[in-house]
């Protein structure tokens, strides 16, 4: 991993010498001169790119991260894909179990047992608080190995879903989530440009992405009336946000941050990101 206040001028300069050297990537001093305000200790890993894909700037975006609920993007893409598929109905519903309530984010897990919800609610919810309950009831729908062949079908090596949410024994055995930056970004660029879904189908999920009620993140340090699609991810050792930024010009952007101090300096970084990442290529 790379550490700035090893390498942060050697990354300067790189950045430089591509904005020379190819018009794909763009000059990006203001955003440079914050990562070198950045702590040691702080490992970040992001990429920027426009909506043709062309990447604008990035760090360490291939490295293997946990991917806590960012995980959910993929998801909701795999579920869309099944709705299209004739295989869910977003309007059939399913009766809530006791052995379907996981705690962590989301409502769902105080509603009685029999408790009765749409496929399309429990994916609304999935994105908006980050349900875990009604995730890990998608994912049983869905099958978790049929959505990781999905994932290696598609080329996606890095991303990964390994365990329902909130499974502890899971986590003890080492079975972890994972993601790459450049995996989600490319996920998300594909259903931003009509790849993965169709136009009703993509719609729908974005509209569920702008939705997204933690807004600390990306979003947060935004002029107003930017809209972002996206979905954040929280655990103790790792905090990112991923989504799609829609300026005058729209960009696509996944930011993870590991070895933090608290979720509040995570956040703060993710934020300044999202900000000079539309200061610098979405005006």
């Amino acid at each position: 991993m790379v550490r700035f206040n090893y390498y942060c001028y050697y990354l300067i300069l790189s950045s430089v010498l591509l904005c020379i050297s190819t018009s794909s990537v763009k000059c990006q001093q203001l955003l440079n001169d914050y990562l070198l305000t950045l702590d040691g200790s702080v490992e970040l890993s992001y990429i920027i790119q426009d909506k043709e894909g062309n990447v604008l700037s990035k760090l360490n975006a291939d490295k293997k991260i946990p991917s806590a609920s960012i995980i959910k993007i993929p998801l909701l893409i795999y579920f869309m894909q099944n709705v299209e598929e004739g295989k869910v109905k977003l309007s059939d519903s399913y009766q809530l179990k006791e052995a379907d309530k996981v705690g962590g984010s989301g409502k769902l897990q105080y509603k009685p047992t029999a408790y009765p919800a749409t496929y399309e609610y429990l994916a609304k919810e999935m994105i908006r608080v980050s349900d875990n309950t009604a995730t890990n009831i998608l994912i049983r729908k869905l099958g978790l190995q049929q959505f990781q062949e999905w994932l290696r079908e598609n080329g996606y090596k890095t991303t990964q879903l390994n365990r329902f949410m909130m499974d502890f024994e899971a986590i003890a055995l080492g079975q972890q989530n994972y993601l790459s930056a450049e995996e989600m970004n490319r996920l998300l660029l594909g259903l931003l440009n009509g790849q993965l879904l169709n136009k009703a189908s993509a719609y729908q999920a974005i509209e569920w992405l702008k939705n997204c009620e933690d807004d600390n993140a990306l979003p947060h340090l935004l002029p107003d009336g930017i809209a972002v699609a996206h979905k954040t991810g929280t655990l103790e050792y790792v905090r990112g946000d991923a989504g799609i930024l829609y300026g005058e010009k729209t960009i696509v952007l996944t930011v993870m941050v590991e070895h933090f101090s608290n979720v509040a300096n995570a956040d703060k970084i993710i934020a300044e990101i999202g900000r000079l990442a539309y200061q610098e290529f979405a005006q």
